[in-house]
């Protein structure tokens, strides 16, 4: 009988942080008052990006910091959910922001390839914010380039559209969840249709091999790293 083996999936993980009401609208109101001084200088219909506007190492601020250690247990979740050993590691934050996306904005597809893993909590999520798409320009069941866009499912061509003959997948969190995934996902967000603003905290993160004794991949902590500039 025939049928179809499904290998290679790119496995999202999605949970709740779980932090209070209280303390995430403390957040939220530091948030609000970076985005507000530096707001006027990003481009039309474009969420107001922290990493470009002077605030991407947020974790240096203390008020953060409970959020943050809530964060790191969940990226040790998800390396063990995928069958890893998480004490072999360490977890860099290198860098990390708040967005806000008000009526109409929305973020363009991108990745982050200059880190490992990335992370998006939902620190403000009202309904009808809009949530994020995970894109990919080469997915493995695409047997001719291209066939597997939008534009071939308004054509007819696509009879049953499902994760496995379509390059966009959207997810739509909602308030206090976490996303994480390997930064070299493409991902964009939703336009935001609501009249609420979403508020969202993205973070980079490396991965070090705390031992690299018979690993020839994967990078060997930074305390053991030179740099002999003069």
């Amino acid at each position: 009988m025939a049928k179809l083996l499904n290998v290679f999936p790119l496995s999202i993980f999605h949970d709740r942080l779980g932090l209070s009401d209280s303390y995430r609208q403390a957040l939220v109101a530091q948030v609000q008052q970076m985005e507000q001084q530096s707001r006027s200088s990003k481009p039309a219909h474009s969420a107001w990006l922290g990493d470009t506007s002077g605030h991407e190492f947020l974790f240096e601020n203390p008020a953060f910091g409970e959020m943050y250690r809530a964060i790191h247990r969940k990226i040790v979740d998800y390396v063990e959910a995928l069958g890893m050993q998480s004490s072999l590691l360490k977890f860099y934050f290198q860098r990390s922001w708040a967005t806000v996306t008000r009526h109409g904005e929305h973020i363009n597809q991108h990745c982050h390839e200059q880190s490992n893993i990335s992370v998006a909590y939902y620190l403000r999520k009202p309904a009808g914010t809009g949530g994020i798409n995970f894109i990919t320009d080469a997915h493995p069941n695409e047997f001719a380039r291209g066939m597997f866009t939008p534009s071939k499912e308004s054509l007819g061509f696509i009879a049953r559209p499902s994760i496995a003959t379509w390059n966009t997948v959207y997810l739509d969190p909602g308030e206090d969840d976490i996303v994480i995934f390997p930064s070299k996902t493409m991902h964009a967000t939703a336009t935001n249709e609501a009249g609420a603003e979403r508020i969202s905290i993205s973070a980079d993160v490396t991965t070090v091999l705390r031992n690299t004794t018979g690993h020839e991949t994967m990078m060997p902590d930074i305390r053991f790293w030179r740099c002999f500039e003069e």
